[in-house]
């Protein structure tokens, strides 16, 4: 029975993960660009040398906008691609996209400020080309490497707050036979220490996420590490697939509504809304008949 009760930031953490990591990542970036900014600024005025003040501002902000909208592309290829190497194979896989994640983030940096400065009647000079490109590279490098590290760390931070769930193995089970036979009744959940068991019934629908299945409970989601295809084979006949990337439990299944576009919208009771794509319908009404 699950009596962990988190206090209300986290909840609310936990339930808008993305709007956090937005908000995070922006206020990050803002800051960085002030400090970097100002820095310049007052590195000029010692020196006795004068600069517009906007320009400092305009190599900050071209930078951190790149470097933000490289990051979700960054987080895609990580999820799909790299997260399912060896990991004595990922460090040096990280190493050489720092390549392309330099020159992308050169060239839109140096797009930015060649249109800002011709919006401002002034001429960007990139400088010394090989020169600015190592001198550039080396900073990407550390800049990649530093954000890889962030996005580790915060999603470490979200799997330990979340609590993750596994299998409750019988302990008659082999190291070989990890996964019990037949379909479980009740999953372990350890979270910030603790440990608890919910019931399997309780699930209301699952989702892939990268190399983890997201279980929804209620007002909590737990992640479990396994595939969508072995999960689906090891859940009650109650639960099926409704989308590449979504399974559904029937017990809480309100409406199935038709859509213009051939799939079907399904509204779970506590008012969350699925879809049914078209390559699982057949199945879809074949689990209903069944249940």
């Amino acid at each position: 029975m699950n009596n962990y009760h988190p206090k209300p930031y986290i909840q609310h953490f936990l339930q808008h993960q993305k709007l956090w990591a937005i908000g995070l990542l922006v206020g990050w970036f803002t800051i960085n660009i002030l400090v970097l900014s100002t820095n310049t600024l007052m590195e000029f005025a010692r020196a006795g040398k004068s600069i517009a003040a906007w320009e400092p501002f305009c190599w900050e902000i071209s930078s951190q906008l790149t470097l933000l909208g490289l990051l979700p592309f960054a987080v895609f290829i990580h999820d799909h691609w790299l997260d399912k190497l060896p990991l004595k194979n990922t460090f040096a896989v990280h190493v050489a996209l720092t390549v392309p994640f330099s020159a992308i983030h050169i060239a839109g940096m140096v797009g930015i400020r060649h249109i800002w400065y011709y919006l401002m009647n002034g001429h960007y000079l990139f400088g010394n080309f090989f020169v600015e490109l190592l001198y550039e590279y080396r900073k990407d490098a550390q800049t990649y490497l530093t954000l890889a590290l962030i996005i580790f760390g915060y999603r470490l931070i979200v799997r330990r707050l979340q609590g993750e769930a596994s299998y409750l193995v019988a302990n008659d089970e082999t190291e070989n036979n990890s996964e019990p036979q037949l379909p479980p009744e009740r999953l372990l959940i350890k979270k910030l220490g603790r440990e608890f068991l919910i019931q399997t019934r309780d699930i209301e629908w699952i989702e892939a996420s990268g190399n983890y299945a997201n279980l929804h409970i209620k007002a909590s989601t737990y992640p479990m590490r396994t595939t969508m295809d072995k999960l689906e084979k090891r859940l009650p006949t109650h639960f099926t697939r409704i989308h590449r990337s979504t399974i559904v439990n029937l017990e809480h299944v309100q409406t199935i509504q038709p859509l213009d576009s051939g799939d079907y919208q399904i509204t779970l009771n506590n008012g969350t809304t699925l879809a049914l794509s078209r390559r699982y319908r057949d199945s879809f009404r074949a689990a209903v008949n069944l249940n």
